[in-house]
């Protein structure tokens, strides 16, 4: 008599696959093939004068990656500064906006070849353009000061207290900067609205 044969399933893992009962991914993003081979092929530093110097290439790689992402906006690999949800919506409520910051240096600009182009003997006309260039400092500063505490109340207000801090001076600083020159470089138009974020 032939006794039956039965096809025993493998135990759980056993065929390489993930445990019954797993469900999503591994939890972090898959490296690329050439870091993974990278990593595979560096060896294991054996005296402190090797691990010191592959912590200064890891530090200097790191580095190349920040400047990198500081350009293209790559938001895996901004530097502290910049890094975060919070910062990235500071930066949105600034460059959503137009700032008398982003015009500022051009006004200087203007003001200096004025100087020089206006002879010494018009007194008044020099002092009317130094005091122009004065007022305009001081409406820029406001200005930033005033983009700043919004972006800190819209952080706020998205996620917390504690996330609002530097915010204002964070934003302040970038809205001083002509749009073009900022970096990470603006993801928003000009114009459009974050009071529905």
């Amino acid at each position: 008599m032939l006794a039956a044969v039965t096809e025993v399933a493998p135990p759980n893992g056993a065929d390489g696959g993930p445990p019954a009962g797993a469900t999503g991914g591994k939890g972090r993003p898959t490296p690329k093939r050439r870091d993974a081979q990278k990593r595979r092929r560096t060896p294991a530093p054996t005296n402190r004068k090797e691990a010191a110097k592959l912590r200064r290439e890891r530090v200097r790689e790191q580095r190349a990656e920040q400047r990198k992402a500081l350009l293209t906006g790559d938001e895996r690999h901004l530097p502290a500064r910049d890094a975060g949800p919070a910062k990235r919506l500071a930066r949105d409520v600034v460059d959503s906006r137009f700032s008398i910051g982003q015009i500022f240096f051009v006004l200087i600009i203007v003001v200096f070849v004025v100087s020089l182009v206006i002879p010494h003997q018009y007194k008044s006309v020099l002092a009317a353009v130094n005091l122009l260039s004065f007022a305009a400092v001081i409406i820029v500063f406001l200005d930033a000061v005033r983009v700043g505490r919004k972006a800190k109340r819209m952080v706020a207000t998205a996620y917390d207290e504690r996330s609002a801090v530097g915010i204002t001076v964070y934003a302040a600083i970038r809205s001083m900067q002509p749009r073009r020159l900022r970096r990470p470089p603006p993801k928003v138009k000009r114009g459009e609205g974050l009071d529905k974020r």
